[in-house]
């Protein structure tokens, strides 16, 4: 499936998708996969692969000798001359075909047509709908639908264009200029324009901003348009994560702009939302249900899927019970107990999809607590946990015990950290030499100035996984003396009242992270609790280190792959030391697609380009 990148006014490029690494298409499109990591030439073809590693965006191409950029790895400004030549390989590709294609195999392909309606499980309820202000999965869902921003993630976490159809960067990395497509319009007729991204971004630079999202973007000066369809970023320093911060729903300033940044959460427009993306809001009954609608005027092909119903769930197998009654066509994630039953009894039903979660689950421990600010007793107790045992048991084998922050599959991973493996005689020596000495006849330890050892952790209901984790872990620990007691809430209750403001000991639950292995809004003093008491990042465990804040602050201005990567492992290595979380695991994801959906490509941060989606009608077979 093809879509276009258009680089110029007078020049079209496009961009075909494969599942091979490197190959020649009959159409005679430019096929590119990101897993091409060194050097290698087609002669049919005469185009070579170069990979350098110093560079940000480290994939090109040289066709017959002149390079050809590949807009989602090297974002210079592409000539018309190259332009050209990259032309003469993808003249026979085409967005939309509208006859049925032989694939091949014999069979015919088919061709998305508009019609029918699907519905999503979730569990939870999406807080806010703003892409500046959610900080939860359930509202990212919703907004990623709704909204839509300069640039999006492809299948394999590289970049693409989305409301900017290309871009460039000066030579220091300080000025980055978008150009915008003239075709994008919110949902309520209104044309999206610089002015739109600029108000978006600025909003987020704001002193008065609200939200969590503020150090994502620190490294920018100011915000330019230049004219309708061009935006300037001017950055203070080199900032190589920017790209992957682009990616948030432009806001439509039109609706926002006449009220105080401040007072931009109280508006009606975060329950009724208006964006660009492909589906429009339709409804929202709380607790229940959200709709969504097919934007017609979507400015890339598609959508074809007329109707979004999303369900929410306040438990996991009741979510369950709703997909095998045929109440829901599509879950995210199968509880882990039940993927081996679901696969046997429903293949017939639903297409499941295996992948590695870009995440992980962690106990976030406040580092501020009396208790748990000696880090002897933060790593007694992960010896004190099986956690590959979880995995074994919980996961039922799928999965992976994490030691720091950064999933094994990315570039950036240090394997070589302490594994912390089940040993409960170092946990309680460590529990000893931190004062813990006296056991009470419960078994639970105190210390000499009577001092209870005792945890209480938050999360959320309706999680089978966190509750089966907090059980095993709470027998565990209790044979080292530790008295863990986990308190439920519902998902806004848990936001609201506990994690949004920092008031809590420890909680459970998971990350599920972003493009870039940066780690600044989670680890950096900066991001903890200000001197007003308000939380400003995502660092609610208050986890403060002057090393590990000069290491975040260099990762984001260094672009060598190889130095971040070196940077990243050491940072790496304190967190696995210091354990502001304890790490947990990394889940292997299996989600439940309908047989009837088509057209979903699947990726570690889940189903991607909702406006290819398609189901199987009478028109599409």
């Amino acid at each position: 499936m093809c879509f276009r990148n258009e680089r110029s006014s007078t020049s079209k490029v496009y961009h075909c998708r494969h599942k091979s690494s490197w190959t020649r298409a009959t159409a005679a499109c430019i096929l590119v996969y990101e897993k091409v990591t060194t050097e290698g030439i087609i002669p049919e073809d005469g185009i070579t692969i170069v990979r350098n590693p110093a560079a940000v965006y480290p994939l090109t191409a040289t066709h017959n000798g002149k390079e050809v950029a590949i807009f989602m790895n090297r974002l210079r400004q592409v000539s018309a001359l190259l332009l050209a030549a990259a032309l003469l390989l993808v003249a026979a590709c085409s967005a939309a075909p509208t006859t049925p294609v032989d694939n091949g195999s014999g069979e015919e392909d088919e061709i998305p047509a508009v019609g029918g309606e699907i519905t999503y499980g979730m569990t939870g309820e999406p807080v806010i709908l703003n892409p500046l202000l959610a900080t939860d999965s359930p509202s990212s869902w919703v907004n990623n639908r709704v909204y839509a921003g300069l640039v999006r993630a492809d299948e394999n976490l590289q970049l693409e264009p989305y409301v900017a159809k290309n871009w460039e960067y000066s030579e220091d990395g300080l000025e980055w200029t978008f150009f915008l497509r003239d075709d994008v319009y919110f949902h309520d007729g209104e044309q999206l324009t610089a002015d739109d991204v600029v108000y978006t971004y600025e909003s987020i630079l704001h002193p008065e901003y609200t939200g969590a999202r503020a150090s994502l973007y620190s490294a920018i000066d100011e915000v330019v348009a230049e004219g309708e369809h061009t935006v300037q970023f001017i950055l203070d320093e080199p900032f190589v994560p920017l790209l992957s911060n682009l990616t948030i729903g432009i806001l439509p300033s039109h609706l926002f702009e006449d009220t105080p940044v401040a007072e931009m959460r109280e508006l009606n427009v975060n329950i009724e939302p208006i964006g660009a993306g492909p589906y429009m809001f339709k409804e929202w009954d709380s607790g229940q249900r959200i709709i969504l609608e097919r934007n017609p005027d979507f400015f890339l092909d598609g959508p074809y899927i007329e109707q979004v119903r999303v369900r929410m769930y306040g438990d996991e197998q009741v979510m369950l019970a709703s997909l095998e009654a045929g109440d829901i066509d599509l879950l995210g994630s199968i509880p882990p107990d039940d993927v081996d039953r679901m696969m046997d009894e429903y293949a017939d039903r639903f297409e499941f999809h295996h992948l590695q979660d870009n995440g992980y689950s962690y106990l976030g421990l406040k580092q501020t607590d009396p208790v748990l600010e000696d880090v002897r007793v933060r790593q007694a107790l992960l010896y004190g946990m099986d956690r590959q045992g979880m995995v074994d048991n919980i996961l039922n084998g799928q999965g992976t015990v994490m030691n720091a922050n950064i999933p094994p599959f990315s570039w950036a991973h240090n394997e070589d950290l302490n594994p912390y493996e089940y040993d409960p005689d170092t946990a309680v020596e460590l529990l000893e030499e931190a004062g813990w000495t006296e056991i009470d006849s419960d078994g639970i330890r105190r210390n000499e100035e009577g001092g209870r050892l005792e945890i209480q952790v938050v999360t959320s209901t309706g999680n089978t996984l966190r509750e089966d984790t907090l059980l095993i872990a709470q027998q565990e620990l209790a044979d080292i003396g530790v008295d863990l007691q986990p308190d439920f809430y519902e998902w806004s209750v848990l936001l609201n009242q506990y994690l949004d403001v920092a008031q809590f000991q420890a909680y459970m639950l998971g990350w599920s992270l972003g493009l870039d292995p940066d780690c600044y809004i989670y680890f950096h003093s900066s991001e903890g609790v200000n001197e007003d008491g308000n939380l400003v990042g995502y660092n609610d465990v208050e986890y403060s280190n002057p090393e590990v804040d000069e290491l975040l602050e260099r990762g984001r201005t260094t672009f060598d792959e190889e130095k971040r990567a070196e940077i990243y492992g050491e940072i790496q290595e304190i967190l696995n030391e210091e354990l502001p979380y304890l790490f947990m695991f990394s889940r292997d994801i299996v989600s439940a697609v309908s047989r009837d959906i088509r057209g979903m490509t699947m990726s570690n941060i889940g189903a991607l380009f909702p406006e290819q989606w398609y189901v199987k009608t009478e028109s599409a077979e």
